[in-house]
């Protein structure tokens, strides 16, 4: 269960598969597949985390396949993750009343690469700012969602995402990310690695987080068999309301 809460905390890694997913739906991409390694840094702690994800990009369902350090595999799509432990024959899905808080701001990334579906979720750009050749945007949340989520501050240089922070709803940073290394792959520019830090309420960094992608394989046909993944119906999912 400790291993499950700890990829519940995969801010940088679902920011980048919502975009990866949400953002190239203005390509002719229809499903990507990336292999991953993550490493994630807390209480002077390291782990090391490596599998694959795939990406439904029309259905908008995301499957992520660790393999080590223990066999899972979560598929995340609208308010329903599953996750499933295909050793242990064990599985959980969590419900939200809303988007599954799993991918940290899903809710933010959403249908449009110009502006990464902020206007869509009633998000207004307040200013821009250009400093050293990048320029920053910076985006209000609605105001009916204020007491829940805060402002986004997105760098781009060349047509790239280059960093996001976000804060929440009292102006406290509480993820802060860098993409470099970018693909193209279709009309988009895909960062192979992401490196974020996410803090805690005293603003002091919680934990650290380094992921490199590689691989990509872009509608491949037939398609992965991955992306239909659904656990088996002999093992009992344990139903979690979030």
């Amino acid at each position: 269960m400790r291993q499950l809460i700890k990829n519940l905390q995969f801010p940088a890694t679902f920011l980048l598969i919502c975009l990866l997913c949400q953002t190239l739906h203005a390509t002719p991409l229809k499903t990507l597949s990336l292999d991953f390694t993550r490493e994630l840094t807390e209480n002077n702690e390291t782990e090391h985390i490596a599998g694959t994800l795939h990406c439904d990009v029309k259905a908008s369902r995301v499957v992520v396949e660790v393999n080590r350090p223990l066999k899972q595999i979560m598929v995340v799509r609208d308010n329903v993750l599953e996750i499933y432990y295909p050793v242990e024959k064990q599985a959980f899905r969590f419900t939200s009343e809303g988007r599954v808080p799993l991918p940290f701001v899903e809710s933010i990334i959403q249908s449009t690469q110009a502006e990464y579906g902020l206007t869509a979720i009633g998000y207004t750009l307040g200013k821009h700012d250009i400093m050293d050749e990048t320029l920053y945007t910076y985006w209000a949340p609605p105001k009916k969602a204020k007491d829940k989520l805060g402002s986004v501050i997105l760098g781009m240089r060349d047509d790239r995402l280059i960093s996001a922070e976000i804060k929440n709803p009292k102006g406290h940073i509480i993820a802060r990310s860098h993409y470099q290394q970018h693909s193209k792959i279709g009309a988009n520019y895909i960062p192979m690695t992401v490196i974020s830090s996410t803090y805690d309420e005293k603003s002091e960094i919680h934990q650290r987080e380094h992921i490199s992608y590689s691989n990509p394989q872009v509608n491949a046909d037939p398609p992965n068999a991955m992306l239909n993944f659904t656990v088996p119906e002999s093992v009992e999912v344990k139903e979690i309301k979030w």
